[in-house]
């Protein structure tokens, strides 16, 4: 009777594969260790200081001083810090809406069969290529009350010169202007690329099922795009919370210390770095990095509900 003699694994196989693995493990740590060390020291480390520089009352030039939670009971207290607050969710709101819609309009326009459409899209990308700051002087110049073209042209048609960066009312739609203009031009390229990437097959679908443009754009278009509009939305609005340059520049009284629009950043900045009272200002910085957490966790969170992914 034949018996059958079962091949025995070869000796040392298994163990060298588990070296190759381990070795190639090692590498990968390797190669991740420059920046998860440059995380833990710029990040976690930086975080931790910051954490307990909030307990404590330090000008910079002194030792620090224990305070405890005072800092944070201020901030109830506080004015000024509510109205920077006030001030940018007055910004953020407008601005968020106002910049998703005018750059799906433009990506659309844009996106279709029409002359010049390179140069079109040129045009609006060069405000994203210039300086927040070169940009905020140009406006400024824009929106001076006396010499300013665009006050030149409301005096013209009898409408008079309002004063744009001196009035906190008017102050926020001249930034949010601003704000628009510099940042509409990435998220138009940025749509661009998700309408690019639907597939043509789908509109010649309902072209032929007798789907006029506005059906195509809300049953086909704009579900698709959901993903861009998710990713752009996140973006605009921690953009929006941490807005600075454009407001130090632009709303800034002159030959002063005050500002007509203060955000919450430049509070931050107004704290640390003029009153030198660098515990509090970290308080608040710390309380707007919660504020970008919830709101970036909330919108992951309602994502699942209008966000469809192919």
């Amino acid at each position: 009777m034949a018996t059958t003699q079962l091949s025995q694994p070869q000796v040392g196989s298994i163990p060298r594969a588990g070296r190759l693995a381990q070795r190639q493990a090692w590498w990968g740590y390797a190669l991740i260790a420059p920046m998860m060390l440059g995380f833990a020291i710029f990040f976690l480390v930086a975080l931790v200081a910051a954490l307990g520089m909030t307990l404590t009352d330090w000008n910079v030039l002194t030792s620090p001083n224990w305070v405890g939670l005072d800092n944070y009971s201020r901030l109830l207290d506080d004015d000024m810090f509510m109205t920077s607050l006030r001030n940018t969710a007055l910004l953020t709101v407008p601005h968020v809406v106002l910049r998703i819609g005018i750059a799906l309009g433009l990506a659309l326009a844009l996106n279709s069969n029409i002359r010049f459409r390179s140069i079109y899209r040129f045009v609006f990308f060069i405000p994203v290529l210039t300086m927040p700051v070169a940009t905020a002087t140009v406006w400024q110049w824009l929106y001076d009350p006396t010499y300013g073209p665009i006050n030149y042209g409301l005096a013209q048609l009898g409408l008079g010169r309002p004063t744009w960066l001196a009035d906190p009312d008017t102050a926020l739609w001249a930034v949010l202007v601003v704000l628009l203009w510099s940042g509409v031009g990435y998220d138009m390229i940025i749509f661009l690329a998700g309408l690019q990437n639907i597939p043509r097959d789908y509109y010649e679908a309902a072209q032929l099922d007798g789907a006029g443009p506005w059906r195509q754009f809300r049953d086909i278009t704009f579900p698709l795009v959901t993903p861009t509009t998710f990713f752009l939305t996140v973006i605009a609005i921690i953009s929006s919370l941490q807005v600075f340059d454009q407001v130090y520049v632009m709303t800034q009284v002159e030959h002063t210390a005050a500002n007509t629009f203060p955000t919450i950043v430049y509070y931050i900045y107004d704290e640390a770095f003029r009153n030198f009272r660098m515990g509090y200002a970290t308080t608040i910085a710390l309380v707007l990095l919660i504020l970008i957490l919830v709101f970036t966790v909330l919108q992951f969170r309602l994502q699942r509900r209008w966000v469809h992914y192919t």
